[in-house]
């Protein structure tokens, strides 16, 4: 199991994404998205600093139907993971995605060099 970062769901639009093929292939074995991914992908999407050919709502109904991915909604054990994180870093939702991950022990999909310096395991 892998936890995808945002900037992975938004590369996994494109027609060619440039995830290694061994990558895409421990996502199709099961990943996990955090509901403040598609937040985040949505005011990207309002503030015209994004552009995919999906709404945010659209790209949150499609991963949901795909049988290995679970989609993990934001309660108060993941915001208290992510503040309780010894990290300067200040994005939320970056905090939210890495205090997850540490929980659960798992690998981050992600090409942000903030979480790579912090977390343990990282793959792209």
């Amino acid at each position: 199991m892998v936890v995808l970062d945002t900037c992975c769901l938004i590369e996994l639009c494109k027609i060619r994404p440039s995830v290694s093929d061994s990558v895409r292939q421990r996502i199709e074995k099961g990943a996990v998205v955090l509901s403040v991914s598609f937040a985040e992908i949505a005011l990207k999407l309002k503030k015209k600093r994004l552009d995919i050919n999906l709404t945010g709502e659209e790209l949150y109904r499609s991963y949901r139907e795909i049988p290995e991915i679970q989609i993990v909604d934001i309660g108060c054990p993941e915001w208290f993971d992510a503040i309780n994180l010894n990290w300067r870093h200040q994005d939320p939702a970056d905090r939210l995605i890495v205090g997850y991950a540490k929980r659960m022990n798992f690998p981050i999909v992600t090409t942000d060099r903030g979480i790579k310096k912090f977390h343990v395991e990282v793959l792209w």
